[in-house]
């Protein structure tokens, strides 16, 4: 292998070991010659797109007999949907920012099979969607080290509050022929909770007002959702409706622009 082969490689393992040889390894271009960024110190606004990809866990629903009767359990599959948010914030440029931001996602179908053992109902029909308030801190170890770089990856954790809203939904057993049992949808608040990786780079040179698009992958846990209690169809009352842990995976592009123009 060629001395020049082993350059990228020698930067990439120093980054790891915050090594200040990848300091003198910026030269005038900044960091792997990517350029110097310019000063983004001060207010920004963040737009956020991409897509979800829902895991719902802990799914079940007690039913009107119960406790006589089984709590039944569910393992439910979610879809992929759409997911936005709008962002404002603040950047010391020492390796923190932070901001908080209004985030929304598409409705995704949740259904599953009952893992409770015995002669049960299945969930057919379901959908949730999530909109969140959530502030969120970011942390970019090489900007902490002094590495004035267009490339920063950064690492980022929020913490939030989150509406999940669950649609009508429809157990069906079809243990003989099928029997289908449908209940209204609800509306449940709970806290949310958020970390993820990404990396940002500055599109535009020094000089002119910074925009720097950002590649992030975050893990979002939305708390419980819960379907409605009443009952369609004649069905009795249940003593708890569906209820599952709302999480998902989001992976998204965003785009950061400074207020100041420095």
């Amino acid at each position: 292998m060629k001395s020049s082969a082993l350059v990228p490689v020698a930067l990439a393992l120093a980054v790891a070991a915050g090594s200040p040889c990848v300091a003198r390894a910026q030269g005038s271009d900044g960091l792997l010659g990517l350029g110097r960024a310019s000063v983004t110190y001060g207010p920004y606004v963040r737009g956020e797109l991409g897509g979800a990809f829902f895991s719902p866990s802990d799914a079940y629903w007690l039913p009107p007999g119960y406790p006589s009767d089984p709590r039944i359990d569910f393992n439910l599959s979610g879809k992929t949907a759409g997911f936005g948010s709008l962002n404002v914030g603040y950047d010391w440029m020492n390796g923190f920012r932070a901001d908080v931001g209004l985030l929304a996602t598409g409705s995704s179908s949740v259904t599953g099979p009952h893992t409770t053992a015995g002669l049960h109902a299945d969930i057919t029909s379901a959908s949730v969607s999530t909109t969140a308030v959530m502030a969120s801190v970011f942390y970019s170890p090489l900007e902490q080290q002094g590495i004035n770089a267009r490339l920063q990856p950064f690492l980022v954790a929020g913490v939030g509050l989150a509406n999940n809203s669950v649609s009508d939904w429809t157990r069906t057993n079809t243990a003989v022929t099928p029997v289908n049992r449908t209940f209204s949808g609800a509306t449940h608040t709970d806290l949310a909770l958020s970390v993820g990786v990404g990396v940002s780079y500055q599109l535009t040179a020094p000089g002119v007002r910074p925009m720097m698009l950002e590649l992030a992958y975050r893990y979002y846990s939305f708390g419980s959702a819960e379907g409605g209690f009443t009952p369609q169809q004649g069905a009795s009352l249940p003593k708890q409706p569906l209820t599952f842990r709302n999480n998902m995976g989001v992976v998204s592009l965003s785009l950061r622009i400074p207020l100041n123009r420095l």
